[in-house]
């Protein structure tokens, strides 16, 4: 029975690869190597070069591997050592975190969690602190296409997408019960406990995951009025969260069933801006996030493949605050959303090299709140979106072509509604390796895209607009990718350097009607331009310990176009760095494995007018990694500790939100 099941797996993971081309609608399939071939029923051979140098679009990934020997220290440090990425972090633990790629804004930056696209329809971001850094197998990042073709419509109508790979499910060759126990603790009252079960039985696999965290986040801040400097605290800022998930896979013949259930709560105080002396602050945000899903994929044949998911998501943000200028006293507006989504792809191999996707994608989303009279006619959407792409791999040449037609229609309960929105987005993408002997390969990109209001944007009071267009993407790229790995010492070696354009017309701006009502307009253009450079490294030093560089580099110029007249006229887009980058030196051994790590951010503008007065400084946010192996029968005992801002460095992401100086945390983790 395991034998059979072992063949199984290895047969459906080797459907695409023969055709170069990467299944993601699940992790366990998405994060095989490139290319398997099959010896003996199971022995795998993997392509020397990695995907970031063979893909046609450029390509960013950090594994577990990588989290683990490079100090990470959440999901939002993870993302900060990827070439071109801001991240909005409001500081803490607590601290929403949003990601903006190339200067494009989080609303332009799709979520794709175990290959499912996650969801905010009132706002369009995704906050990343919701999913936990120790339950995860890799951070993908693709910016513009998606170099698999293999995916559902939806994965592939943002400009960036960010796809989050999870433990969901234990490895086909590992039967029985393992259990993971992880205990964190550190500065600010923060302790961290993690929990995964995993069972595993010839076609059923289990998995169960939990983490909760408690942190009170009062770390201290220098707050400068002239030459007058005092040492402050955070006030208002403990969290508690936890969140729960669990799997289930059942496989049958060459085709599988898998199921996901997920919750996330989270209860926090929100310090709100450090306003000079004004520290009070009595605001309180409770999270809450809800979704299950069930996913088929197969063989229909050996040309053909299918796969097909549904899903429901909820989700609740309940805020308040106390102050005498509200009616009554209190402010207190609680949304929910939901969601129905239903997928389905088809995949069609006719011929050595060649591949071709069909992908189907609907479903609905609502909003309801409390908050204001605009917010509570009930904005509904139904969305259809259809994806038709081919590739074709042969040689040294590599070519992928979409189009996607999208449907937005939009409706409202009590209510005028927005505009019904329709296009069709076409990208093409092409690499060319320049030789057999040299891994050196070129690659250009193209891509257009849309997307379409937001709930806020649309609807609400004295905010929001119905007459919005959708605002449109142009990323154009062109890349030169190589690696090396013919040497004893220097076993591994891969750069890739990437010039892209990116222009963005019909922006969604908030305009000033008077000093207390704004209006959303599509006022807005903006132009970018940039490089980015990404190096890794691995030196064998002996048969024991290992060197590994990582580096990264990203110069943007992004600056609004909208009209020669405005004073804001080619200034460089608010929180958007020139220069940004990212560097990682870990020494693998015997004893002690030591990373040391620093990530830098040019200064930047609060605001597109780009005065002194709106200027945030840059810094440099450097920390130090200490972790070590045991081994006791069957039972694997990791120690790990991180001190981070090591320099005490204060600085700011986010305008008035000072994050944390020097802190540390300690890790113990037993597997069995």
């Amino acid at each position: 029975m395991r034998k059979q099941a072992i063949i199984a797996s290895i047969c459906f993971a080797t459907i695409t690869s023969a055709h170069n081309t990467e299944v993601s609608f699940c992790s366990e399939v998405s994060e095989r190597p490139d290319s398997l071939t099959v010896l003996q029923e199971v022995e795998v051979t993997e392509r020397k070069e990695s995907k970031s140098v063979t893909s046609a679009v450029p390509f960013q990934k950090i594994d577990a591997e990588r989290i683990k020997h490079e100090g990470v220290t959440d999901i939002s440090d993870a993302m900060r050592r990827l070439a071109g990425v801001n991240i909005r972090d409001y500081g803490g633990a607590g601290g929403m975190k949003t990601v903006s790629v190339r200067g494009l804004g989080a609303s332009h930056t799709g979520v794709v969690y175990d290959g499912v696209s996650l969801s905010d329809s009132q706002t369009g971001e995704i906050d990343l602190s919701r999913y936990t850094l120790d339950n995860l197998r890799s951070i993908s990042l693709y910016s513009g296409e998606n170099d698999d073709i293999f995916i559902p419509a939806r994965a592939a109508s943002s400009s960036v997408s960010l796809f989050i790979n999870t433990f969901d499910l234990p490895s086909v060759f590992n039967e029985g019960l393992h259990t993971t126990f992880r205990m964190k603790t550190g500065s600010f009252g923060y302790y961290n406990p993690f929990l995964r079960c995993d069972y595993n039985k010839d076609r059923l696999a289990l998995s169960f995951n939990a983490e909760y965290i408690h942190t009170r986040n009062n770390y201290p801040f220098k707050l400068r009025n002239g030459d007058y400097v005092t040492t402050e605290r955070r006030e208002n800022s403990m969290m508690n969260s936890w969140k729960c998930e669990s799997n289930i896979r059942y496989r049958f013949g060459s085709s599988s069933i898998s199921g996901k259930l997920y919750y996330y709560d989270n209860s926090r105080c929100l310090p709100g801006p450090v306003i000079y002396y004004v520290t009070e602050s009595q605001e309180h945000l409770r999270d809450r996030n809800f979704f299950g899903q069930l996913n088929y994929k197969g063989r229909l044949s050996d040309k053909i493949s299918l796969s097909a998911i549904t899903k429901f998501n909820w989700g609740n943000s309940r805020y308040n605050d106390v102050g005498g200028q509200y009616p009554g006293g209190m402010l207190d507006n609680n949304y929910i959303q939901r969601e129905a989504y239903v997928t389905a792809a088809v995949l069609y191999l006719p011929k050595h090299g060649f591949s071709l996707d069909y992908s189907f994608d609907w479903y609905w989303n609502n909003l309801t709140t409390n908050s204001d009279s605009k917010g509570k006619i009930g904005p509904y959407r139904n969305s259809v979106l259809q994806s038709l792409a081919f590739k074709y791999s042969v040689g040294r040449f590599s070519v992928l072509a979409r189009l996607l037609y999208s449907l937005y229609l939009n409706g409202a309960k009590n209510g005028e509604a927005g505009k019904d929105e329709s296009r069709l987005s076409p990208s093409l993408n092409i690499s060319y390796r320049v030789s057999d002997d040299i891994p050196l390969y070129v690659r250009a990109s193209y891509k257009n895209i849309f997307r379409v209001p937001t709930f806020n944007e649309a609807y609400f009071d004295n905010y929001g607009s119905l007459n919005l267009e959708p605002e449109i993407t142009d990323q154009l790229n062109l890349g030169i990718t190589y690696s090396y790995s013919n040497s004893d010492i220097l076993s591994n070696l891969t750069l890739t350097a990437d010039a892209y354009y990116n222009r963005v017309t019909n922006k969604i701006v908030a305009l000033p009607y008077n000093m207390f009502l704004w209006t959303m307009s599509n006022l807005g253009k903006v132009r970018i331009l940039g490089l980015e450079t990404n190096l890794s490294a691995t030196v064998e030093l002996t048969s024991k310990q290992k060197i590994l560089l990582t580096g990264t580099y990203s110069l943007q110029d992004a600056r609004t176009r909208t009209s020669r007249d405005m004073s804001d006229w080619n200034n460089q887009v608010a929180y958007t760095p020139v220069n940004s980058g990212s560097f990682s030196l870990s020494w693998l051994n015997p004893w002690v494995d030591t990373s040391i790590h620093t990530i830098g951010c040019g200064s930047r503008y609060t605001t597109n007018k780009g005065i002194s007065e709106t200027r945030l400084s840059g810094y440099f946010d450097t920390g130090i990694t200490l972790s070590h192996l045991f081994r006791l029968r069957k039972c694997s005992i990791e120690c790990r500790g991180d001190v981070m801002n090591i320099f005490n460095k204060q600085y700011e992401i986010v305008a008035r939100y000072p994050m944390p100086g020097r802190a540390w945390k300690i890790g113990l983790t037993l597997e069995f």
